[in-house]
């Protein structure tokens, strides 16, 4: 049986799968083996869930050219960083809400040398733009003047890969403190689409959707199981609709969510079936 999960956001598809097989009367060396190659497969499962996620916060929120790409450092040594972005974000909004538009970001703290800065710490954002003539020097200005605590880098959000891919590596990829979140957003942003997760048969699972083109795939095997990830680009809406529409009937909903929906049959019964 293989457990499969598709996720869907925008024009953005991406499935991964994994089986995991029972060796019985396995030795304790096998058994060890087993538990070492499970862990690193878990690792690598983690990061790029992970990569995926922001992938789609990106994908449903953010603009090429239009947004930005943001990097502030600081003249000195901060005293206190949460300080400093709190102040920061409330003056964007304000000076956001002027224009007409929402402050929307991600955020993703780093600590490193940088060309030119004495000071290791800075923050990467992804950040909503304006359109317009001369669009790109106004939001400088903006950021500029809201942050106020050394020098700003604003470049136009570009994306050289598929849905943002190389950004979010590199983003992900900053040193930051021990212990610190790799990102924060902001709540106004659109949240991705639920997952489907299915258990198929070995010969079901795995299949290439109608109205998707593959952009990246990868699958690794060994006598302890198989994990496989695809990443592709919807260009056929319509029939990639009409397959998402069978899969969400397939999909079987989480325990949790079964013992929500018998909860929610009980409680919503007439009065008249209820006994003493």
């Amino acid at each position: 049986m293989i457990f499969q999960k598709e996720e869907a956001n925008g024009a953005l598809y991406q499935m991964s799968l994994y089986s995991t097989g029972f060796v019985p009367g396995e030795s304790k060396r096998q058994r060890g083996e087993r538990q070492k190659q499970t862990s690193e497969a878990k690792k690598r499962s983690n990061a790029l869930a992970q990569r995926w996620k922001v992938m789609q916060i990106m994908a449903v929120n953010f603009c090429e050219m239009r947004d930005l790409f943001v990097c502030l450092t600081y003249a000195e040594a901060p005293e206190n960083e949460g300080k400093d972005l709190e102040a920061f974000h409330k003056a964007m909004r304000k000076a956001m809400a002027k224009m007409g538009e929402e402050h929307a970001y991600i955020i993703f703290p780093a600590e490193h040398e940088l060309p030119g800065c004495p000071v290791r710490a800075h923050f990467h954002i992804v950040m909503r733009g304006i359109t317009g003539a001369g669009a790109l020097a106004i939001m400088t200005k903006i950021i500029a003047d809201c942050w106020g605590h050394g020098a700003v880098d604003v470049r136009p959000l570009r994306q050289n890969t598929e849905f943002f891919e190389d950004t979010v590596k590199y983003l992900l990829n900053q040193p930051h403190s021990k212990g610190r979140r790799a990102y924060s957003c902001s709540r106004n942003l659109k949240k991705p689409n639920e997952p489907l997760r299915l258990r198929l048969p070995d010969n079901e699972a795995g299949e290439v959707p109608p109205g998707v083109k593959v952009i990246d795939s990868e699958t690794k095997e060994n006598q302890y199981g198989v994990f496989r990830y695809l990443v592709g680009v919807i260009v056929g809406r319509a029939a990639f609709d009409a397959y998402w529409t069978r899969q969400k009937k397939r999909a079987a909903p989480d325990p949790w969510e079964r013992i929500r929906r018998r909860r929610r049959r009980l409680y919503n019964k007439p009065a008249s079936v209820w006994r003493c």
